[in-house]
């Protein structure tokens, strides 16, 4: 019993600090409120007020939307660290300069517009392993 409790602390403690990187690179990348609710997937009973309780002490709730979303945008914050390992504001400018690639559109605003298949399609560009295994992930 109490091995399964400790587990479970592990994990609740993993899935925050894995919320808390998301939200910080969601806000680094200058998205607003509704914006983040929106490309989440967050269910609908949850408002811009409660972002701040996933910057500092909750995970995410835990759906397949929302995970499905937690696994892209870990991907592209993956992505761009090994892209600019250097560097990390270069990935604040990839991420909001408009690029022909995108149709005249900032990565961002991609992923805002579009949301999943905007986080996918950032995803595939920036990682060519996502892309060459598809939707596996």
């Amino acid at each position: 019993m109490v091995k399964n409790t400790m587990q479970n602390s592990i994990a609740d403690d993993h899935n925050i600090e894995v919320t808390q990187a998301v939200m910080h690179a969601l806000d680094d990348w200058q998205l607003e409120g509704e914006h983040i609710l929106s490309v989440m997937a967050l269910p609908e009973k949850i408002k811009v007020r409660h972002l701040s309780q996933y910057r500092n002490s909750c995970a995410f709730p835990d759906t397949p939307e929302v995970n499905e979303r937690l696994r892209h945008v870990l991907g592209i914050i993956d992505a761009l660290a090994t892209s600019y390992p250097t560097n990390p504001r270069m990935s604040l400018f990839w991420m909001t300069r408009s690029s022909k690639k995108f149709q005249n559109r900032a990565p961002i605003q991609v992923i805002i517009e579009d949301k999943l298949e905007g986080l996918i399609q950032i995803r595939k560009h920036l990682d060519c392993s996502y892309d060459w295994f598809g939707d596996s992930n």
